[in-house]
């Protein structure tokens, strides 16, 4: 009997140890309220099931007393691990910035400052977020959050278009530390840097080859603008012209005016020429009879000459009289032809003017077009 109860005392001398000793390791716990109690519990059980929003909820509780000895490192970090994954990256960085002031020591420290830096990298605070990782690499080189530290300045490197230093960090990620699990990101990063880098200096030449033809497509939209002033100049003035002549012409032929005729009238002609011819009748016995004379103070006698002035008087009339019969039909022909002439010159005038305005009325046309469609 006494030796069947020996183990039965032995264990529970152990177990009553293990409550003294429970106790002098954890003396904060048997300080915290039933309250607190309830609350860390739940937001353990929270933060443990994923339920982030409910964990956040305790947990801010928990620690929202500092003096509190619920407000633990432990639970400090609980909760920033919470609002994290909750996607509350403001409040979170802020977190960090109590927790790192608080737990210097900490041995959740290192973890806090990398994701202090990598906040303020998420908050587009890319400048803080530098030198909060700047300082995190210096500290901590031999930590396993050091190429992921490398990839977040990186990051905030090239969302500031520094390129240049950004290419520099995430060709050091991939050559020293393949193993990242960064690295595929930051090699994709720099082919996107190579690649900006091809299309800047396509697009700078681009610039300038779209200044030099946009200089120009200015300057040869100026002629073509001169040009249309000058012909609208010119159809204008040939318009006016037009329609000048055509007035003139409306004006001749409404008037029935006529061209004047010079020659004289047939009648008076034949009549004159009739005149002429008795004269002529007249004067030849006297010529004949003194050339007939002439040989009887020679004593040689010569036969007389054909008298062409008579041959003339019969014939010149007659000739005249054709002459004013065909400067009659003539002028009359002459008349005619002139008026067929202007009544020609007239259509051909109305013809050309409607085209002229036509053409006018299509550029005013275009450019009402072109300034509507430049004003909207």
């Amino acid at each position: 009997m006494h030796k069947k109860s020996l183990p039965a005392i032995l264990l529970v001398i152990f177990s009553l140890f293990v409550v003294a000793g429970t106790g002098k390791i954890y003396p904060e716990k048997a300080k915290l309220s039933s309250v607190e109690n309830a609350n860390l519990k739940q937001g353990a059980d929270a933060y443990k099931n994923g339920d982030w929003t409910t964990a956040i909820f305790f947990l801010r509780k928990v620690v929202s007393d500092s003096s509190s000895p619920a407000a633990t490192d432990e639970n400090y970090f609980m909760l920033i691990k919470s609002e994290i994954y909750a996607g509350e990256y403001r409040q979170a960085q802020n977190d960090c910035e109590q927790f790192l002031n608080k737990f210097k020591t900490s041995p959740y420290g290192e973890y806090v400052q990398y994701q202090n830096g990598r906040l303020l990298h998420l908050l587009s605070r890319n400048e803080d977020a530098v030198l909060s990782l700047s300082d995190f690499c210096h500290e901590h080189s031999d930590s396993e959050l050091y190429p992921l530290a490398l990839f977040w300045i990186a990051e905030s490197f090239y969302d500031e278009y520094n390129f240049e230093s950004a290419r520099g960090l995430y060709e050091r990620v991939v050559s020293d530390f393949p193993g990242c699990e960064k690295a595929p990101q930051a090699q994709y990063k720099l082919d996107l840097i190579e690649r900006r880098a091809r299309e800047e200096k396509l697009l700078y030449l681009l610039k300038v080859i779209g200044e030099e033809n946009l200089s120009t497509r200015e300057e040869y939209e100026r002629q073509l603008r001169i040009y249309a002033l000058e012909d609208e100049k010119g159809i204008k003035k040939s318009l006016i012209e037009a329609e000048a002549r055509i007035q003139e012409l409306e004006e001749l032929l409404e008037g029935g005016e006529q061209p004047a005729i010079t020659e004289p009238e047939p009648e008076e002609e034949n009549k004159n020429g009739t005149e002429s011819q008795a004269e002529a009748k007249k004067e030849e016995p006297k010529t004949s009879e003194s050339k007939q004379e002439e040989p009887k103070s020679s004593g040689v006698s010569k036969p007389a000459s054909p008298n062409t002035q008579i041959i003339q008087s019969v014939t010149e009339p007659s000739l005249r009289v054709k002459q004013n019969e065909n400067g009659s039909g003539t002028s009359a022909a002459k008349t005619q032809t002139d008026s067929n002439s202007k009544d020609n010159e007239l259509r051909a005038l109305k013809r050309k003017a409607r085209q002229l305005k036509y053409i006018l009325d299509d550029q005013e046309k275009k450019s009402t077009d072109s300034q509507s469609n430049g004003g909207k």
